[in-house]
């Protein structure tokens, strides 16, 4: 009996240590089957990798083009895809590198000699307005591709390292004066900076509007930094034209529309939607609705969802970084530029194993119809521009209206190449 008793304890004393070996046996072995060795080698290679570094250069604080809501996101659509399992063929975390020109020329040079210092593979999203020769010089030097870019000058139009995704700022006016022909609007004023860069604005744009049917009757610059708009809006008046191009930033652009305003200058108007401010348009909807305004992309509006589903994707990711500057019913448009420069990065560099900025010019070059979730037509980066837009592969504009509540996007696009000899 007792013996019996001594066995059968024994056997139950061994029972708990024999089910806790089996199960971590069980364990073991679903571990192994879950986990194919190349998945779990290529997570831990992810893991104990440096971070993959990017760059923006962009004016985040000057009062040309400046805007903070660029730089939260640039940040917030790293964010997102890393999120999404990573960038390349090994899940790499990019981190992000941004730096303000401030608006400056000199500024501008540093930031691009900033990019080479950091090691970036690529840059999302340039817009370099005061010296974009002297900027272009550097990263071309450096083999340094930069996605999405807002080229602004010859030398970025047809550089070796320009790979926008849009078919360019000067492409986005064409698709203004497109759509002030359509309204029966063909004499056209031209309100612009006085940036070196504006100087020459007219001539270059001339002949293209001419192609479309709209001519310039008159060129104004507006000083940077002035306090008083009337006057421009007066020398416009004196003109007597059908419509009023604005070529500035949001701030000058939300002073004119108010100057407008308060001399009864109801002119329609029209531009890139960077100029444009929601808000602005709707308070003085009395002479803001017809707006013309003109992009690569549909207004990132949460009425033009529908007819653009990809936009449900761009206004989850703004919204997941908790930021009041990206909130969908608040935000610029100027925070599309980053996600779509991220979107398009990721999908054109899936199969890289390991990050350069050779490697991710080696895929740009071999990247075929990459998927932009329809926000414009699949992009070849490779495929060849138009013109002096030797870069610009991207040939297509949108058109959109201001209707005196939202901002609603033709679904068809313009392509410009007609346009343009």
């Amino acid at each position: 009996m007792d013996r019996k008793r001594r066995g059968a304890s024994t056997a139950a004393g061994r029972s708990p240590a024999l089910r806790s070996l089996r199960l971590a046996v069980l364990t073991m072995l679903i571990s192994v089957v879950a986990i194919p060795g190349g998945v779990a080698a290529a997570q831990s290679k992810a893991d104990s990798a440096p971070p993959v570094k990017v760059g923006m250069i962009s004016a985040i604080t000057s009062p040309i083009g400046g805007n903070p809501a660029t730089k939260d996101s640039f940040v917030a659509s790293i964010d997102a895809f890393n999120g999404r399992g990573g960038f390349g063929k090994n899940g790499n975390k990019i981190e992000g590198i941004v730096c303000d020109t401030r608006g400056d020329a000199n500024q501008e040079v540093a930031c691009a000699r900033k990019m080479v210092e950091e090691g970036v593979v690529a840059t999302f999203n340039d817009l370099t307005y005061n010296n974009p020769a002297g900027v272009n010089d550097v990263l071309e030097a450096a083999g340094i591709p930069r996605i999405g870019l807002g080229p602004t000058n010859i030398a970025e139009f047809g550089s070796s390292v320009s790979y926008p995704i849009s078919a360019g700022v000067v492409a986005a006016y064409i698709g203004t004066a497109v759509g002030f022909k359509e309204n029966g609007d063909t004499k056209i004023c031209l309100i612009r900076t006085d940036a070196p860069t504006g100087a020459s604005f007219k001539g270059f744009i001339e002949p293209m509007f001419k192609a479309v049917g709209v001519d310039i009757v008159c060129d104004v610059a507006v000083a940077t930094g002035a306090t008083d708009y009337t006057p421009y809006v007066a020398e416009v008046q004196r003109a007597n034209p059908d419509a009023v191009l604005i070529s500035h930033s949001k701030d000058v652009g939300t002073q004119i529309i108010a100057a407008m305003s308060q001399l009864n200058a109801k002119l329609p108007m029209g531009g890139n939607p960077g100029t444009f401010d929601i808000e602005t348009m709707r308070k003085y909807k009395d002479i803001t609705e017809g707006t013309v305004l003109s992009e690569s992309f549909p207004y990132p509006s949460k009425n033009n969802v529908k007819a653009f589903p990809g936009l449900k994707k761009f206004f989850a990711d703004m919204k997941a970084s908790g930021k009041s500057s990206l909130n969908p019913n608040e935000i610029r448009t100027t925070a599309f530029g980053p996600w779509i420069a991220a979107l398009a990065f990721a999908n054109a560099t899936k199969d890289v194993d390991t990050f350069s900025n050779a490697s991710v010019v080696q895929a740009l070059k071999s990247a075929k119809d990459v998927d932009l979730l329809g926000l414009t037509p699949a992009w070849t980066p490779s495929n060849p521009g138009f013109s002096v837009f030797k870069s610009s592969s991207n040939h297509n504009v949108y058109v959109s209206t201001f209707d005196g509540k939202n901002v609603v996007t033709e679904n068809q696009p313009v392509d410009v190449t007609q346009y343009v000899k």
